[in-house]
């Protein structure tokens, strides 16, 4: 009796051992505050003519961790409408094979995006720090957040190295090989010169594992923002005010996704690059749905939440009060990471200037209250 208990019992605790272990390394990847050091091999080129998880570039990411490298394999494809369009370096949807990735730092994890500079210029880096800071100041203000993690990359452009076949492509069939390697059996081949950069970037969570560790789910009908969750429609709607983004939709999922959880709707935003705080060189006022605004730059802030009961605009301008020490603290730990300290003291009095706004009790009825929206 005892050995057929013993019997029973061994495979449910190794289960649960597996299961825990499971969720400790999924945490692992994102819990640490430092800075994720990673080394990533692809073609600019191939990747911006790929769109879609069938049509990936196989590739490997190696990471480091406690001063040593390892290596996972994995797939990737260009993502973001405008930017990967528009943009040099197009940011990244990463596919990870589970039997691949376990025992590692990157376990638990199907998909992960990856931001990256757009453009070549000075200021990109510093550009990725801030977007990443507005990820960081969201997460103080909403326990529903994408958690991410700022990675330093050294990227090498391969144009003319000659390539082994990446493990992944063992679950490829040989047409599928040929399509994207022109495969015949021999070895594949990239067609430009290596060059090598050094980029800043974000590496962030899938929507899914934000809705499983809510209890959540994921929704994709449109609902409109006053029959969202008030509070958190109005803390999504002061933190946009708060950096100067105008470039979301929360009724059409715009640089949203929306989660249910307790008979309510949440938003949960992502793509601040467009905002004042972020400030790029390439950023536009948005016109989402063909909304044209009354501000020129970016960096004018347009309240574009809805109109609601004055006492929780009130109750939400408390909460970001109460939150300002923590967010100016925030800030500040991160400016070692910029390379122009005069744009880190931008960011700072950026987020400054929101504040300013809320501690003032005209300021905060003519550009929250008054500009409240009713359609």
């Amino acid at each position: 009796m005892k050995k057929t208990l013993t019997l029973v019992l061994i495979p449910i605790f190794l289960f649960l051992t597996w299961s825990i272990a499971a969720k400790v390394q999924q945490s692992e990847l994102f819990k640490s505050k430092s800075i994720f050091p990673l080394k990533l091999e692809y073609s600019n080129k191939q990747i911006k003519k790929h769109t879609d998880k069938e049509n990936a570039v196989y590739t490997d990411i190696i990471y480091g961790i406690n001063g040593t490298w390892d290596t996972i394999p994995v797939s990737i494809r260009a993502r973001g409408n405008f930017r990967r369009a528009n943009c040099y370096f197009p940011p990244l949807k990463i596919y990870l094979k589970k039997s691949l990735v376990q025992g590692s730092l990157f376990q638990g994890h199907k998909q992960l995006k990856l931001v990256l500079p757009c453009l070549l210029e000075n200021r990109s880096n510093d550009d990725i720090v801030k977007e990443y800071l507005a990820y960081k100041i969201y997460e103080e203000l909403s326990e529903i957040h994408f958690k991410t993690r700022l990675v330093s990359i050294e990227y090498i452009d391969n144009r003319d190295k000659k390539l082994e076949l990446h493990p992944l492509t063992s679950f490829l069939p040989q047409k599928k090989l040929e399509e994207l390697y022109n495969y015949k059996g021999e070895e594949a081949f990239a067609f430009r010169k290596p060059k090598t950069y050094k980029l800043m970037s974000i590496l962030i969570e899938d929507d899914k594992v934000v809705a499983k560790r809510n209890n959540a789910k994921l929704m994709k009908r449109f609902v409109h923002p006053l029959n969202q969750g008030e509070i958190a429609s109005i803390t999504n709607s002061f933190f946009q005010f708060m950096i100067g983004n105008t470039d979301f939709s929360t009724a059409y999922q715009h640089n949203q996704k929306l989660l249910f959880k307790n008979l309510k709707t949440i938003p949960l935003p992502y793509d601040f690059d467009m905002s004042g705080l972020v400030d790029a060189s390439y950023a536009v006022v948005s016109n989402v749905q063909n909304n044209q605004l009354d501000i020129s730059k970016v960096t004018e802030r347009k309240y574009r939440g809805f109109k609601r009961d004055p006492k929780l605009f009130q109750k939400a301008r408390k909460f970001f009060l109460k939150k300002k020490p923590a967010i100016m603290q925030l800030l500040d730990k991160h400016q070692q990471y910029f390379e122009d300290k005069k744009e880190f003291q931008k960011t700072r009095n950026y987020i400054q200037g929101f504040y300013i706004i809320l501690e003032h009790d005209s300021k905060f009825e003519k550009t929250i209250i008054q500009e409240a929206r009713v359609k």
